[in-house]
């Protein structure tokens, strides 16, 4: 009887009092040390934070508070630059808080960042059920599914980490058009890149976005003038000058085409040779044309070599 009764004792003590009791670390100890990690985190001194974290578990604290040590200790060894580390406090801490959202959304982020994009999927996506609203969530299931060629699926993902950073992230809006150009999707590639245009006028890489949906729907003319743009926001650029080059010639225009073609080193002097032989092709200068062509099929680029080859072949 004596046992039961002290057993139904300990059931109705407080769990604050049972650790007060057995010698654990008072909540307001605990409190204190926490919050020591966070002023350290907060100062970058992750070797403070370390330091206190072992401490703290010597003395078994509660659930809530190691918990948000947990989280500490993570995110200092991501800035460290000690993925695997992070990973394993964040899988231990997953284990413990299954329903925590934010350890689901730091491992996605890690794996994302390391290339395990299919493992990163399904953290994200229980990362998303309990923070929808979450930009940088949204964001890297966008980038898992764009790297497993998953197009559709990341659309409305980048759309949704768009909107909750209200268009003002440039590189993000950067990234959602040149997906979308790479899913052939015009009108949002389009749509998007305006989005950018309007943050950033002066960057090159929207209008260079704008152009190649214009030359995706065969509008050359068009093509050829926001490109235009965009070699004047980055004069020294002469891979975007040839494309320059390339838009006008498909557009018909050969004499604009070899006058935009700019003088370049070797790096990109085969694609320069390919177009300045098309455009002299076109004009009827064959002669010419062909000794462009055999530069080109010089080119250390594969693609490049081989189109130029089948050129000279059918001459």
């Amino acid at each position: 009887m004596k046992n039961s009764a002290g057993f139904l004792l300990l059931l109705l003590v407080p769990a604050n009092a049972a650790a007060f009791l057995f010698g654990g670390i008072s909540d307001k100890k605990a409190e204190g040390m926490l919050n020591g990690m966070s002023a350290n985190f907060e100062k970058g001194d992750c070797q403070a934070v370390s330091e206190i974290s072992a401490s703290l578990f010597k003395e078994k604290p509660s659930s809530a508070i190691r918990e948000k040590a947990y989280s500490y200790m993570g995110r200092c060894y991501e800035a460290q630059g000690l993925p695997d580390k992070a990973i394993t406090v964040y899988k231990l801490a997953y284990g413990l808080y299954p329903e925590s959202d934010f350890f689901a959304g730091r491992l996605a982020s890690i794996y994302m960042k390391t290339g395990f994009y299919a493992t990163a999927v399904p953290l994200f996506e229980k990362a998303l059920r309990g923070r929808s609203d979450d930009p940088e969530a949204n964001a890297g299931l966008a980038r898992c599914y764009a790297s497993l060629g998953f197009l559709s699926k990341a659309k409305p993902y980048y759309s949704m980490a768009a909107i909750l950073s209200d268009f003002g992230d440039l590189d993000l809006l950067k990234e959602y058009a040149a997906q979308m150009l790479r899913k052939r999707d015009w009108e949002e590639a389009d749509l998007i890149a305006d989005y950018a245009v309007k943050l950033a006028p002066g960057d090159a890489g929207p209008r260079e976005v704008k152009a190649r949906v214009a030359a995706g729907r065969g509008d050359y003319k068009r093509a050829a003038a926001q490109m235009r743009a965009a070699v004047k926001l980055s004069p020294s650029d002469a891979e975007l000058s040839i494309e320059l080059a390339l838009m006008e010639l498909l557009g018909g225009n050969s004499e604009a085409a070899l006058a935009d073609i700019p003088v370049t080193g070797t790096e990109h002097g085969g694609l320069a040779s390919l177009v300045r032989g098309m455009a002299l092709h076109k004009k009827g200068e064959r002669a010419r044309a062909l000794e462009y062509f055999k530069e080109a099929a010089g080119s250390s680029r594969p693609f490049i070599a081989a189109f130029a080859a089948a050129l000279i072949k059918n001459k």
